[in-house]
């Protein structure tokens, strides 16, 4: 209905909010402004076991993919491969979340000091507090603020990190734009991301494979954390849902690695997938925990599925790590 603009799928959402008789939250969907949803959304710290990272074994099959070591990480992966020869670097990351990503860079021991960002004031705090029980308070500073209002000094930074937050900015460009030139000579921008369909824009062929699996998975992995339903189908989110629920969610994904090509000398781009599986695994992935040899050959079969049509080049990946240089 009017290019997706609504669907029924979304009101049938909402009457299910209303049934369960959560009149707040629906208030501050319709009545708060853009910014203001926008930090009601982030503001949680601790999220339900529900996301495809949560799946077991998912880490080593990104790690395979990116690095071609399931116990490689692409934080490990990058540093050997691009500071090796590097000490005491100064690095800026955009929109940090509660931290964990910059904890890990700096347990690799390359960066002098990490400026850290976030709309957040509750992430921050759980940030500094997990800095501060590792010892590492003095190297990452931590700060509240709207990347868009930082003032960033030009040729400052030795490399920028935005992990998972390019696809909450808009507009986009301007963010880019500023981060080149705030890098060094032969500074690096680092980026983790989702650059699929903007606004969750499902493709066919996406809804087709994860609505096939689907089919064949027992009720018992499809049900849903919140409300103990069955997930028995997807479908593209009205894009009215999706800015009233959270105005920067793939706001502009299907851009940034365009963008990135065209504003920096990209180096490498290393897809792990997640085409099929974020979609598939998403309200349900606590279902996936389990190491018993059932669940983890229906995982398995998940991951097959995923990886040979991105092989095939039936599909691309939804999520990259890229690593690209100053222009």
């Amino acid at each position: 209905m009017f290019n997706n603009l609504i669907n029924v799928h979304d009101l049938s959402k909402f009457a299910e909010k209303i049934r369960q008789r959560q009149f707040d939250w629906i208030r501050s969907k319709l009545t708060f402004g853009k910014r203001k949803r926008i930090k009601q959304t982030w503001e949680r710290v601790e999220e339900p076991p529900t996301n495809w990272w949560n799946v077991a074994g998912i880490g080593e099959h990104w790690n395979h993919l990116i690095s071609g070591d399931p116990q490689v990480d692409y934080y490990e992966y990058i540093t050997r491969k691009y500071f090796v020869d590097r000490r005491s670097l100064l690095a800026l990351s955009l929109a940090c979340g509660s931290g964990e990503r910059e904890l890990r860079w700096t347990e690799l021991g390359k960066f002098e000091r990490i400026d850290a960002y976030d709309l957040s004031e509750a992430r921050i705090e759980c940030a500094r507090s997990r800095a501060e029980e590792k010892g590492l308070g003095k190297i990452i500073n931590y700060l509240v603020a709207d990347v868009y209002d930082l003032q960033i000094r030009e040729n400052y930074y030795d490399v920028i990190l935005a992990e998972q937050a390019l696809h909450h900015f808009s507009p986009l460009e301007e963010i880019l734009l500023r981060a080149n030139r705030s890098l060094k000579e032969g500074g690096y921008f680092i980026a983790n991301e989702f650059v699929g369909p903007t606004r969750f824009q499902w493709t066919d062929r996406q809804l087709e494979v994860v609505n096939g699996i689907l089919s064949i998975l027992p009720a018992k992995y499809k049900t849903r954390w919140d409300n103990g339903s069955v997930k028995s189908r997807v479908f593209r989110p009205g894009r009215l849902s999706m800015v009233l629920v959270d105005p920067s969610e793939a706001v502009e994904s299907s851009k940034i690695l365009p963008l990135l090509y065209r504003i920096f000398n990209v180096i490498e781009v290393k897809g792990y997938g997640g085409t099929i599986l974020q979609t598939l695994f998403s309200s349900i992935a606590h279902n996936f925990h389990s190491e018993d040899p059932e669940t983890k050959n229906f995982i398995k079969l998940c991951f097959n599925i995923e990886d040979l049509l991105l092989g095939s080049g039936d599909i691309q990946s939804d999520f990259v790590v890229a690593v690209c240089q100053k222009r």
